[in-house]
Order: structure tokens, then sequence, then C-alpha cells
């Protein structure tokens, strides 16, 4: 219902004081007759035990209902307090991206997960933070633009949902057989700071579900957009400090 707007009664006085000011008309019913009749119908409250109990179970399926936004909102607010208190932090930035990524699994919970920036040099993707993987093995692997997974992500700006990566082309084994983790599925999107694509946030092995859902593909969606913010403005933070340092 659009709202409505009152408008007062504008009253003009004469300049000679024996004039009477105009009389006030008399109502009528016609504004009331104009009025629609307003229904509300109040929903029931949810289950006590809905949206919150879930968050820490790791079934984002059933927290995240297409009835129920709750556990959504919560979950996005839970990621963009930890982004917020990480840009308070004086640590390194891959300090900061890992944070970025512990954000996020706490809310999808999954057995791994992986920050990749792009080197627009070389035209490809390397590690830049890594949680359930090891590190060392993987700070020397480079992923070009467009292959496998992350490539095709980072090269289409597209999410991507493997629900089985066995049966998957794209899927790179060499990097799987680098660090010896046995991937099962995965989602991946694409971290965009200020219309360049910086790099991809993936996800690997689900918890609690057989796959990633859409659901999973939503929130993880949200939260690239957050932290794609939380990135520039880390950047910004950080070329004033050099700004600083050089004058």
């Amino acid at each position: 219902m659009a709202p409505i707007e009152k408008q007062g009664n504008a009253r003009h006085m004469s300049d000679t004081p024996d004039e009477k000011p105009p009389e006030k008309p008399a109502e009528t019913s016609e504004a009331s007759e104009m009025m629609p009749e307003i229904s509300i119908d109040l929903e029931s409250p949810p289950e006590p035990e809905s949206p919150m109990a879930g968050l820490g179970s790791g079934s984002v399926g059933a927290l995240f209902g297409s009835d129920d936004s709750i556990g959504m909102t919560t979950a996005k607010l839970s990621v963009a307090e930890a982004l917020l208190k990480s840009l308070t932090k004086d640590e390194k930035f891959g300090d900061f991206m890992r944070d970025l990524l512990l954000s996020i699994m706490k809310v999808i919970k999954c057995e791994a997960g992986s920050v990749f920036e792009v080197d627009e040099e070389r035209n490809s993707l390397f590690f830049r933070a890594v949680v359930g993987q090891s590190s060392d093995r993987l700070a020397t692997i480079v992923i070009p633009m467009g292959q496998g997974i992350v490539g095709h992500v980072a090269e289409s700006r597209q999410p991507v949902v493997v629900s089985n990566v066995s049966e998957n082309k794209m899927h790179l084994k060499a990097v799987q057989e680098a660090v010896g983790f046995e991937t099962r599925n995965i989602v991946a999107v694409p971290l965009v700071v200020r219309g360049r694509t910086f790099g991809v946030l993936e996800l690997l092995n689900r918890v609690g579900e057989n796959e990633f859902t859409p659901a999973d593909v939503e929130l993880l969606t949200a939260c690239a957009q957050m932290s794609a913010k939380a990135i520039e403005i880390r950047l910004m933070i950080a070329w004033a400090a050099q700004k600083r340092v050089a004058a």
C-alpha cells in the first residue's frame, strides 16, 4: 500500500479585520469511501529451535529453507562481523585472507577451503590462503587462467558446483595428487574487486550433506561479495600506509 500523504489546510487571513475567515467546509465521507480496507494476516511465529539451533550443525540445506531466511541472515551477519574484526587487526595480508576463509567455513561446514588470487602478469592463479590442506605443497602450484574448475570460475565470473569430482573433466587431478587430499565435491565462486577478478573462493567436501546445495551457493556468493569489499578496504589501507611512508 502506497503511503498516504497528509496535506494540511492552508488558512489565509484577510488584510481587513472586519472580514471573516472563510468557513471550513463540511466534512464528507468521500475520503473514507476512497480508502481501501486494510486486512493484515499475521503468520504464526517459527518454532524456536528452527533457525538458530542448526547454525553449528553444518546442515545449511535444512537451516536455509525457502520459507526461512532468518538463518541465512544470521550466517551473513556472522561472516560480516568476523570480517570487520579482521580489518582491525594488524596482520599480514595472507593471515587476513586465511581469517576470511575460516569465517566462511564456520557457516558452510566443509573439510577444506582455499582462496586463489589472480596473477595478471602470468595470467594464472596461485594459492593465497588454505585451510584443511597442506599449504607447503600448494605454495608452488600455479593454475593457468581458464583451466580447471578454479580457472574456469575466474575467467567466466560464474559460480561452479561439482557434486562428483571423479566424473568432472574440469577437475585438475594433479593438484589433488600433489597434496594427497581426496576431493569429493566442490563449490567455487569468483572474488571481484572494483570490477576486476581478484581471485576465486573454493570450498571442498561438504560436511553434513552429500553435496553443496543451492543455499550453499547463495550464501557463499554473498560471502564472496562481502569479502571483496573487505579486501578492497584492506588494500586501500595498505596503499595509504605506503603513501605516508613515501612522503
